[in-house]
């Protein structure tokens, strides 16, 4: 039984469900919410543990975790204690690409309510986030170091600052731009915050979820066969290539620039717009009808035009140019599939001599 309290809260029950990283929620947990023993263990709370497990299932199967009607306050806490569940799943399962899209999918349906909101509620949300926002007529000012600090992730080039309404040490956004700046916030929040450490007991307890979770796991990675380079020798590849082809297998987001850099890239050394699908379906936020639009666009089927990757010199500018090594800095090396054929080249010069 939890000691009498004398809390006072600013968002209501319903606001704390909906958005469960607030203060307030973590509060409410604390003194209104079942232990942790309870929440994990008492039998009332099974609905609760099914809620968290599917916030993970359907992280995984679409990226989103979805609304649940809420009509009465006992439906408000279960979706709200059902977040520190599907917290502890994750952590009981430990896989990088588990937590990105578990962090994707909380992020998604952060972005789906607080678009319904209006510009005050959104700026106090963004306070509860550490982004301190003011309303200025249509647009939402921010400042340039807090606007520098949560878009760092934020490769594409248009992020850059020199591309930005800078004024007086502030930035100037629309709305769509800034509610995009909150949704990169939370992502990054939960991904760094997970795993969490969690019992060897709480493991056991949940190895039937874990189970389920792991399997629709591996039935997510195994959608598309894994790509085969055959002919194509991915050990001859620039860094560049090689850094982006291991951020996507670990489970990160690659940026608009990165994906075509490397879609481009794979299509010209002679992977097949299947192969170049598969490689991307391990995305956290891997949509296979968007994927394929944008390699049919890129490799020319619907454009019409086949597009070449860029050159070094573009990869410096949109920063994406990973780990240059002695190659990589010759005067005449100006593009990435140069070096590849320079390494092919003199690798069929050194096994002819043998």
């Amino acid at each position: 039984m939890k000691e009498d309290h004398d809390i006072t809260y600013d968002w209501t029950i319903e606001e704390m469900a909906r958005y469960p990283f607030l203060e307030d929620s973590k509060k409410y947990i604390k003194y209104e919410g079942p232990g942790l023993e309870e929440l994990v263990r008492d039998r009332v709370w099974d609905m609760v543990r099914i809620r968290g497990k599917e916030r993970i299932l359907q992280a995984i199967e679409s990226g989103e975790i979805k609304e649940v009607p809420m009509q009465e306050e006992l439906d408000m806490e279960m979706e709200l204690y059902s977040y520190p569940i599907g917290r502890i799943l994750v952590s009981c399962i430990d896989d990088n690409y588990l937590t990105n899209r578990y962090a994707l999918g909380e992020s998604e349906k952060f972005l789906k309510n607080l678009e319904k909101e209006s510009i005050d509620y959104i700026l106090k949300v963004g306070t509860e986030l550490g982004i301190d926002g003011k309303k200025s007529k249509e647009n939402i000012s921010l400042y340039f170091k807090d606007y520098l600090e949560n878009t760092a992730q934020l490769k594409s080039i248009k992020w850059k600052l020199v591309n930005q309404d800078l004024r007086d040490g502030f930035i100037y956004l629309d709305r769509d731009t800034f509610l995009r700046i909150l949704k990169e916030n939370l992502f990054q929040r939960i991904a760094n915050e997970l795993p969490r450490p969690v019992t060897d007991d709480l493991v056991d307890l949940f190895s039937s979820q874990i189970e389920e979770i792991s399997t629709l796991l591996e039935q997510k990675r195994e959608d598309f066969a894994e790509v085969d380079f055959g002919v194509v020798d991915s050990d001859k590849f620039p860094p560049c290539i090689k850094k982006m082809m291991s951020m996507q297998e670990e489970g990160m987001n690659l940026s608009h620039e990165e994906r075509f850099a490397l879609t481009a890239f794979l299509h010209k050394v002679g992977l097949s717009q299947d192969e170049i699908l598969s490689f991307f379906s391990g995305s956290p936020d891997f949509r296979k009808d968007l994927a394929l639009y944008q390699i049919e666009h890129i490799t020319g089927e619907t454009s019409g035009t086949e597009y070449t990757n860029p050159g070094c010199d573009l990869m410096k500018t949109n920063g994406i140019c990973y780990n240059p090594d002695n190659l990589c800095k010759a005067d005449w090396m100006k593009h990435p599939l140069s070096y590849y054929s320079v390494k092919k080249k003199k690798d069929k010069e050194e096994s002819d001599e043998e």
